[in-house]
């Protein structure tokens, strides 16, 4: 039977979701990220799915979301960083509290996200050598590119993007899977993503993975495309997850 414990963790919300027997016992660990606007309870459905496979996973709220949830500022896309940005330094934190108490299962740590979520693990591969597999479901691994896709387009409908964004989001280029992909270092690391996705561009995760599958860093990356479908994520499409971390992390 599935646990879902609700607590903090410092002053992040969570929710751990777990096999009964093994709430206090080591399993492998995965943090699963939610997408913008969404919440920690909104991805229970795969977590559920994920905790069948005897694995504890943990869904934070991102700053400015959920229990977090804070006013979204007028200037485009700096409270989506700003989000994405508290899940990197929140990370370790997480992951230390289950270190700290020998929870987790022979250093199996997975990391996963659906959308801000997605592109959150990209932006950890980048510097977390310790994560063992990965999932980047609908999110970008261009982290530079989206940033100017969401300038230009504001600029274009004449709102207002201080003349310093670029500089002001320049700690992106240092999370930037696309500018550091050797750091993929032969880790598992699973993309989807749908071809008609109106909010995040399909070509931003396709052309990242044509070129790093050829290479030998990235000899365990796989993609699976999602024909003609949007931003949206299926219950198929979960249950491929939980395979896949299943696979990787037992």
């Amino acid at each position: 039977m599935t646990k879902i414990n609700q607590f903090m963790i410092q002053d992040i919300p969570v929710l751990e979701v777990v096999n009964e027997e093994l709430n206090d016992q080591k399993a492998p660990l995965i943090i699963f990220y939610h997408g913008w606007r969404s919440s920690k309870e909104l991805v229970l459905t795969q977590a559920r799915k994920l905790a069948q496979k005897n694995i504890r996973v943990i869904l934070p709220d991102a700053i400015n979301h959920g229990q977090r949830h804070m006013d979204i500022s007028s200037i485009p896309s700096l409270t989506f960083w700003n989000s994405i940005q508290g899940n990197i330094a929140e990370f370790s934190l997480i992951r230390n509290y289950y270190e700290d108490r020998d929870l987790i299962k022979d250093k199996k740590i997975g990391v996963g996200g659906y959308s801000m979520g997605g592109m959150t693990t990209g932006a950890l591969l980048t510097n977390h050598p310790e994560i063992t597999a990965a999932a980047i479901i609908m999110g970008t691994p261009n982290l530079s590119a989206y940033a100017k896709r969401v300038r230009d387009y504001a600029n274009q409908r004449q709102i207002y993007v201080p003349e310093d964004m670029e500089y002001i989001t320049s700690w992106i280029n240092k999370y930037d899977l696309s500018q550091h992909p050797e750091s993929i270092n032969h880790r598992p690391l699973l993309f989807w993503h749908g071809t008609d996705d109106q909010r995040i561009p399909y070509s931003q995760s396709k052309d990242f993975f044509d070129l790093v599958h050829q290479k030998d860093y990235g000899d365990q990356v796989s993609f699976i495309t999602g024909y003609k479908a949007g931003h949206l994520v299926e219950t198929r499409l979960m249950d491929k997850i939980a395979n896949f971390f299943e696979y990787y992390l037992e």
